[in-house]
Protein backbone atom coordinates (compact mmCIF):
# COMPACT_ATOMS: atom_id res chain seq x y z
CA UNK A 1 0.00 0.00 0.00
CA UNK A 2 0.97 3.64 -0.82
CA UNK A 3 -0.42 6.01 1.96
CA UNK A 4 -0.88 9.08 -0.06
CA UNK A 5 -1.36 12.77 0.92
CA UNK A 6 -2.65 15.20 -1.50
CA UNK A 7 -2.49 18.97 -2.22
CA UNK A 8 0.10 20.06 -0.86
CA UNK A 9 0.99 23.34 -2.52
CA UNK A 10 -2.60 25.20 -1.78
CA UNK A 11 -2.71 26.24 1.87
CA UNK A 12 0.15 25.98 4.85
CA UNK A 13 -2.91 24.21 6.53
CA UNK A 14 -2.72 21.60 3.72
CA UNK A 15 0.90 21.23 4.08
CA UNK A 16 1.76 20.84 7.72
CA UNK A 17 -0.10 17.81 8.01
CA UNK A 18 1.19 16.47 5.22
CA UNK A 19 5.28 17.09 6.21
CA UNK A 20 4.70 15.63 9.69
CA UNK A 21 2.90 12.61 8.59
CA UNK A 22 6.03 12.08 6.00
CA UNK A 23 8.15 12.59 8.69
CA UNK A 24 6.96 10.44 11.44
CA UNK A 25 6.62 8.01 8.62
CA UNK A 26 2.82 6.93 8.68
CA UNK A 27 2.63 8.34 5.11
CA UNK A 28 4.56 6.59 2.73
CA UNK A 29 4.36 9.61 -0.22
CA UNK A 30 2.77 12.51 -1.28
CA UNK A 31 2.80 15.65 -3.90
CA UNK A 32 2.44 19.23 -4.52
CA UNK A 33 1.30 21.35 -6.92
CA UNK A 34 4.08 23.78 -8.39
CA UNK A 35 1.22 25.89 -9.60
CA UNK A 36 0.30 26.69 -5.85
CA UNK A 37 0.20 29.45 -3.61
CA UNK A 38 2.25 27.48 -0.96
CA UNK A 39 4.58 26.04 -2.65
CA UNK A 40 7.45 27.81 -1.73
CA UNK A 41 7.06 26.24 1.47
CA UNK A 42 6.59 22.60 0.47
CA UNK A 43 9.81 23.58 -1.58
CA UNK A 44 11.30 24.36 1.86
CA UNK A 45 11.01 21.25 3.54
CA UNK A 46 11.29 18.92 0.15
CA UNK A 47 14.85 20.15 0.20
CA UNK A 48 15.55 19.90 3.71
CA UNK A 49 13.78 16.02 3.38
CA UNK A 50 15.18 14.44 0.51
CA UNK A 51 14.75 10.90 1.44
CA UNK A 52 10.93 11.58 1.39
CA UNK A 53 8.21 10.63 -1.79
CA UNK A 54 7.37 13.66 -2.60
CA UNK A 55 5.44 13.76 -6.38
CA UNK A 56 3.87 16.81 -8.66
CA UNK A 57 0.42 17.52 -8.99
CA UNK A 58 -0.45 18.66 -12.15
CA UNK A 59 -3.29 20.97 -11.55
CA UNK A 60 -5.48 22.74 -14.00
CA UNK A 61 -8.42 24.02 -11.62
CA UNK A 62 -8.44 26.12 -8.65
CA UNK A 63 -11.60 25.08 -6.77
CA UNK A 64 -12.08 27.16 -4.00
CA UNK A 65 -12.80 31.14 -4.37
CA UNK A 66 -10.97 31.84 -1.46
CA UNK A 67 -7.32 30.86 -2.72
CA UNK A 68 -6.76 31.00 -6.73
CA UNK A 69 -4.20 30.00 -8.71
CA UNK A 70 -3.61 29.82 -12.26
CA UNK A 71 -0.75 28.62 -14.70
CA UNK A 72 2.76 28.45 -14.69
CA UNK A 73 3.23 28.82 -18.40
CA UNK A 74 2.73 32.48 -19.83
CA UNK A 75 -1.10 33.24 -20.07
CA UNK A 76 -1.21 34.16 -23.63
CA UNK A 77 0.20 30.70 -24.39
CA UNK A 78 -2.85 28.80 -22.27
CA UNK A 79 -5.94 30.76 -23.00
CA UNK A 80 -8.01 28.01 -22.94
CA UNK A 81 -7.06 26.75 -19.56
CA UNK A 82 -8.05 30.34 -17.78
CA UNK A 83 -10.41 32.55 -16.57
CA UNK A 84 -11.17 35.87 -17.69
CA UNK A 85 -9.00 36.71 -13.93
CA UNK A 86 -6.50 34.47 -14.91
CA UNK A 87 -6.60 31.71 -12.83
CA UNK A 88 -7.67 28.38 -13.79
CA UNK A 89 -11.16 27.31 -14.05
CA UNK A 90 -13.34 26.23 -10.38
CA UNK A 91 -14.78 22.94 -11.72
CA UNK A 92 -13.30 19.78 -13.70
CA UNK A 93 -16.25 20.50 -15.97
CA UNK A 94 -15.34 24.13 -16.97
CA UNK A 95 -11.69 23.13 -17.74
CA UNK A 96 -12.77 19.93 -19.88
CA UNK A 97 -14.61 22.14 -21.79
CA UNK A 98 -12.62 24.55 -23.12
CA UNK A 99 -8.95 22.54 -22.75
CA UNK A 100 -6.51 22.69 -25.39
CA UNK A 101 -4.40 19.48 -25.48
CA UNK A 102 -1.85 21.10 -26.97
CA UNK A 103 -1.93 23.96 -23.82
CA UNK A 104 -2.16 21.55 -21.57
CA UNK A 105 0.78 19.89 -22.51
CA UNK A 106 3.10 23.42 -22.42
CA UNK A 107 1.14 24.08 -18.63
CA UNK A 108 1.86 20.51 -17.98
CA UNK A 109 5.54 20.92 -18.74
CA UNK A 110 5.54 24.44 -17.38
CA UNK A 111 5.11 22.79 -13.72
CA UNK A 112 7.71 19.67 -13.95
CA UNK A 113 9.90 22.72 -14.72
CA UNK A 114 9.38 25.24 -12.32
CA UNK A 115 9.37 21.95 -9.92
CA UNK A 116 13.06 20.94 -10.87
CA UNK A 117 14.22 24.56 -11.25
CA UNK A 118 13.49 24.67 -7.45
CA UNK A 119 15.13 21.54 -6.59
CA UNK A 120 12.10 18.62 -6.41
CA UNK A 121 12.80 15.92 -8.45
CA UNK A 122 9.23 14.22 -8.43
CA UNK A 123 9.01 10.65 -7.94
CA UNK A 124 5.82 10.57 -9.50
CA UNK A 125 2.93 12.67 -11.32
CA UNK A 126 -0.49 13.16 -9.80
CA UNK A 127 -3.89 14.10 -11.38
CA UNK A 128 -5.43 17.01 -9.59
CA UNK A 129 -8.96 15.97 -9.10
CA UNK A 130 -8.71 13.62 -11.79
CA UNK A 131 -8.90 16.65 -14.55
CA UNK A 132 -6.31 15.77 -17.00
CA UNK A 133 -8.11 12.33 -17.01
CA UNK A 134 -11.35 13.25 -18.67
CA UNK A 135 -10.52 13.34 -22.34
CA UNK A 136 -8.47 10.71 -24.45
CA UNK A 137 -6.67 13.32 -25.83
CA UNK A 138 -5.60 14.80 -22.36
CA UNK A 139 -4.85 11.29 -20.81
CA UNK A 140 -2.98 10.61 -23.46
CA UNK A 141 -1.04 13.87 -22.69
CA UNK A 142 -0.49 12.60 -19.14
CA UNK A 143 0.84 9.30 -20.39
CA UNK A 144 3.58 10.50 -22.61
CA UNK A 145 4.66 13.20 -20.47
CA UNK A 146 5.44 10.36 -17.86
CA UNK A 147 7.19 8.50 -20.26
CA UNK A 148 9.07 11.07 -21.68
CA UNK A 149 10.28 13.19 -18.40
CA UNK A 150 10.65 9.19 -16.68
CA UNK A 151 8.07 10.16 -14.04
CA UNK A 152 5.82 7.49 -13.02
CA UNK A 153 1.86 8.80 -13.73
CA UNK A 154 -0.14 7.57 -10.75
CA UNK A 155 -2.01 5.01 -12.92
CA UNK A 156 -3.92 1.97 -12.15
CA UNK A 157 -4.15 -1.07 -14.67
CA UNK A 158 -7.41 -1.19 -16.99
CA UNK A 159 -9.06 -4.46 -15.88
CA UNK A 160 -12.56 -5.52 -17.34
CA UNK A 161 -13.75 -5.43 -13.44
CA UNK A 162 -11.72 -2.12 -12.78
CA UNK A 163 -13.66 -0.50 -15.91
CA UNK A 164 -16.67 -1.60 -14.95
CA UNK A 165 -16.37 -0.54 -11.15
CA UNK A 166 -15.25 3.26 -12.56
CA UNK A 167 -18.29 3.65 -15.09
CA UNK A 168 -20.82 2.32 -12.39
CA UNK A 169 -19.60 5.28 -10.61
CA UNK A 170 -19.59 8.04 -13.62
CA UNK A 171 -16.23 7.75 -14.84
CA UNK A 172 -15.56 8.50 -18.21
CA UNK A 173 -13.33 5.13 -19.59
CA UNK A 174 -13.57 4.90 -22.97
CA UNK A 175 -11.68 2.17 -25.02
CA UNK A 176 -9.43 4.49 -26.51
CA UNK A 177 -8.38 5.59 -22.66
CA UNK A 178 -8.15 1.67 -21.82
CA UNK A 179 -6.18 0.83 -24.41
CA UNK A 180 -3.33 3.90 -24.34
CA UNK A 181 -3.60 2.83 -20.90
CA UNK A 182 -2.64 -0.67 -21.97
CA UNK A 183 0.49 0.89 -24.17
CA UNK A 184 1.74 2.84 -21.62
CA UNK A 185 4.64 1.19 -20.24
CA UNK A 186 6.14 2.80 -16.41
CA UNK A 187 4.74 1.36 -13.93
CA UNK A 188 1.22 0.65 -12.85
CA UNK A 189 -0.82 0.33 -9.77
CA UNK A 190 -3.78 -2.08 -9.55
CA UNK A 191 -6.13 0.28 -7.64
CA UNK A 192 -6.72 3.55 -5.96
CA UNK A 193 -8.71 4.46 -2.77
CA UNK A 194 -10.24 7.64 -1.38
CA UNK A 195 -11.90 7.46 2.12
CA UNK A 196 -15.46 7.67 2.25
CA UNK A 197 -16.58 10.60 4.23
CA UNK A 198 -18.21 10.28 7.83
CA UNK A 199 -20.26 12.27 10.17
CA UNK A 200 -18.21 11.64 13.07
CA UNK A 201 -14.24 10.99 13.75
CA UNK A 202 -15.32 7.74 14.86
CA UNK A 203 -17.13 7.09 11.64
CA UNK A 204 -14.37 8.26 9.44
CA UNK A 205 -11.54 5.94 11.36
CA UNK A 206 -13.76 3.20 11.25
CA UNK A 207 -14.64 4.15 7.16
CA UNK A 208 -10.39 4.15 6.47
CA UNK A 209 -10.06 0.88 8.98
CA UNK A 210 -12.95 -0.83 6.35
CA UNK A 211 -10.90 0.44 3.54
CA UNK A 212 -7.81 -1.35 4.61
CA UNK A 213 -9.26 -4.24 5.46
CA UNK A 214 -10.85 -4.83 2.07
CA UNK A 215 -8.20 -4.34 0.21
CA UNK A 216 -7.41 -6.81 -2.83
CA UNK A 217 -3.63 -8.12 -3.58
CA UNK A 218 -1.35 -5.79 -5.24
CA UNK A 219 -0.43 -2.29 -4.89
CA UNK A 220 -2.73 0.16 -4.11
CA UNK A 221 -2.83 3.60 -3.25
CA UNK A 222 -5.04 4.97 -0.42
CA UNK A 223 -5.23 8.89 -1.13
CA UNK A 224 -5.70 11.13 2.32
CA UNK A 225 -6.31 14.79 1.97
CA UNK A 226 -5.34 15.80 5.69
CA UNK A 227 -5.35 19.97 6.76
CA UNK A 228 -5.22 21.52 9.81
CA UNK A 229 -8.34 23.04 11.61
CA UNK A 230 -8.08 27.34 11.22
CA UNK A 231 -10.53 29.80 9.62
CA UNK A 232 -8.41 29.93 6.86
CA UNK A 233 -8.88 26.42 5.89
CA UNK A 234 -13.01 26.96 6.54
CA UNK A 235 -13.07 29.74 3.81
CA UNK A 236 -10.79 27.51 1.42
CA UNK A 237 -13.27 24.50 1.62
CA UNK A 238 -16.34 23.48 2.51
CA UNK A 239 -15.30 20.08 3.25
CA UNK A 240 -12.43 21.20 6.06
CA UNK A 241 -14.26 18.58 8.23
CA UNK A 242 -13.00 15.38 6.26
CA UNK A 243 -9.77 17.18 6.08
CA UNK A 244 -9.06 17.96 9.42
CA UNK A 245 -10.50 14.57 10.49
CA UNK A 246 -7.84 12.84 7.63
CA UNK A 247 -4.89 15.09 9.15
CA UNK A 248 -6.29 13.72 12.97
CA UNK A 249 -5.98 9.75 11.49
CA UNK A 250 -2.28 10.45 11.05
CA UNK A 251 -1.55 11.13 14.31
CA UNK A 252 -4.51 9.14 15.95
CA UNK A 253 -2.57 6.11 18.41
CA UNK A 254 -5.22 3.68 17.21
CA UNK A 255 -4.74 3.65 13.64
CA UNK A 256 -1.03 2.95 14.13
CA UNK A 257 -2.03 0.44 16.15
CA UNK A 258 -4.61 -1.07 13.63
CA UNK A 259 -2.70 -0.76 10.87
CA UNK A 260 0.62 -2.48 12.80
CA UNK A 261 -1.33 -5.27 12.81
CA UNK A 262 -2.73 -5.70 8.96
CA UNK A 263 -0.72 -8.23 6.83
CA UNK A 264 0.48 -5.05 4.83
CA UNK A 265 3.76 -3.99 2.91
CA UNK A 266 4.08 -0.40 2.98
CA UNK A 267 5.85 0.98 0.09
CA UNK A 268 6.20 4.46 -2.48
CA UNK A 269 7.04 5.44 -5.72
CA UNK A 270 10.43 5.77 -4.98
CA UNK A 271 11.05 1.76 -4.55
CA UNK A 272 8.29 1.17 -7.17
CA UNK A 273 10.39 2.93 -9.61
CA UNK A 274 13.60 1.47 -8.04
CA UNK A 275 12.75 -1.99 -8.94
CA UNK A 276 10.77 -1.25 -12.13
CA UNK A 277 14.33 -0.16 -13.55
CA UNK A 278 16.41 -2.96 -12.13
CA UNK A 279 13.93 -5.47 -13.41
CA UNK A 280 14.10 -3.39 -16.90
CA UNK A 281 17.59 -3.63 -16.92
CA UNK A 282 18.08 -7.61 -15.48
CA UNK A 283 15.81 -7.99 -18.66
CA UNK A 284 18.13 -6.36 -21.57
CA UNK A 285 21.04 -8.06 -20.31
CA UNK A 286 19.41 -11.03 -20.83
CA UNK A 287 18.49 -10.08 -24.76
CA UNK A 288 21.90 -9.36 -24.76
Amino acid sequence: MILHANDMGIAYEFNRPAEAGLQDGILTSASCISAGPWFGECVEWAQANRDKDIGLTLSFVSPSSAVQWGPVAPRDEVPSLTTVEGSFPSTVCQFTLRADADQVRREAEAQIQRARLAGIKPTHLHPHLGAILTRPELLQVYLDLAQEQWIPAIMVEFTPELVERFRARGVNITDEMVEAVAQYRLPKIDDIQNLPPGQTYEEKREGFFQVIRELSPGITEVFLNPADDTPGLRRVTDKWQDRVWEAQLLSDPAVREFLSQQDIAFTNWHEIMQRFEAVTEAREVEQE
